[in-house]
């Protein structure tokens, strides 16, 4: 199974960060600490303490910030502020923003465009000439899933192996499935729509200008030096938590627009139109109306939740747990339970 030392296994792509860190405040009290919690791991609901509740769990780091204050900061034994964490599937809503900065930029047309137009090897396959970017974006692509596939794009030397076996189930735009090769087609795109690797974008266009702190690196195949764009990110938590407070100010970072903000209106949004679902719209998991929250999420319950509504941020990073264990706990309604004591 994928774990975290794989970001150090595979070869990656560097991101670097700039000159300039921004840094959230500090609570001088870790002002949540006491903030209570059940995750019904126990059969049994009791409220334990954050302090408690943290050790229950394999979590390698959980930040709360809340109106650019970090009011709890956990990393587990061994970790600290400098490790990278994967990011696993939450790299499918960085790909999912710089989408949307190229098509700002004008190197990809709009997301209704053909994806055959960027990856010609699927001229030949019935129903490709039917798929659009934004297919890929809501896991709407009618791919058929292939185990293999997902080995190939994972674990292969060449990730590009992949395009003579892609097959569809379903008409692109009438079904959706949740797909890794969806995404990783989505990188292929934007690499050959720019000219730019998927890393090199990010760290242009978001790494440096929102100030990441830290270098972070992005897992490519050997071949061809093709970004994971699915997975395979790596970085700290504190910069996983700027991408989110990126999300938090609509697409904005301290007055200046990087993604615009009509792309993050169409990204944040309910659609159940053209075979996508109510919960999830181009790479991100929507949440409750009540709320208002939404999230970036990877395998191993990885999560950036954003609250507009309390201008807070919360960002879980885990090991695998005991599937038991982990169906058992619901960080939807954990998350949850923090922003009502808040």
């Amino acid at each position: 199974m994928p774990d975290n030392k794989d970001i150090s296994r595979f070869k990656g792509a560097v991101i670097h960060s700039g000159n300039e860190c921004f840094e959230f405040k500090k609570a001088a009290d870790q002002s949540a600490t006491g903030l209570k919690i059940s995750d019904w791991t126990s059969d049994i609901p009791f409220f334990v303490s954050l302090d408690t509740f943290t050790l229950t769990h394999k979590i390698r780091s959980l930040l709360i910030i809340q109106n650019d204050t970090v009011k709890y900061e956990y990393y587990g034994k061994k970790f600290n502020e400098h490790d990278l964490h994967s990011s696993y599937s939450i790299a499918k809503s960085f790909i999912s923003a710089l989408i949307g900065i190229a098509i700002e930029e004008g190197y990809i047309k709009n997301e209704q465009e053909q994806a055959l137009k960027y990856i010609p090897e699927l001229a030949n396959v019935p129903y490709a000439d039917k798929l659009t970017v934004e297919h890929l974006l809501n896991h709407t692509s009618g791919i058929k899933y292939n185990l293999a596939t997902d080995a190939t794009i994972y674990y292969g030397r060449n990730s590009l192996k992949v395009l003579r076996k892609i097959k569809f189930e379903n008409l692109p735009g009438t079904r959706q499935h949740y797909l890794n090769i969806n995404v990783e087609l989505l990188g292929l795109i934007l690499k050959r729509a720019t000219g730019i690797a998927p890393s090199r974008y990010l760290e242009d266009k978001i790494w440096k200008p929102i100030q990441m702190c830290s270098n972070a690196v992005w897992s490519v195949d050997e071949k061809n030096q093709l970004e994971k764009s699915f997975c395979c990110i790596g970085a700290t938590a504190m910069d996983y938590a700027k991408f989110g407070r990126l999300y938090l100010d609509k697409g904005e970072w301290n007055g200046k627009r990087i993604i615009s903000e009509a792309w993050y209106n169409k990204s944040i949004r309910r659609d159940t139109s053209n075979g996508s679902s109510y919960n999830y719209n181009y790479c991100w998991h929507i949440g409750l109306k009540k709320y208002g929250d939404f999230m970036a999420i990877g395998l191993y319950k990885q999560h950036i939740y954003i609250n507009p509504d309390r201008n807070l941020i919360i960002v879980l990073l885990n090991d695998k747990e005991k599937p038991l264990k982990a169906e058992r706990v619901n960080w939807w309604f954990v998350f949850r339970q923090i922003v009502d004591q808040l």
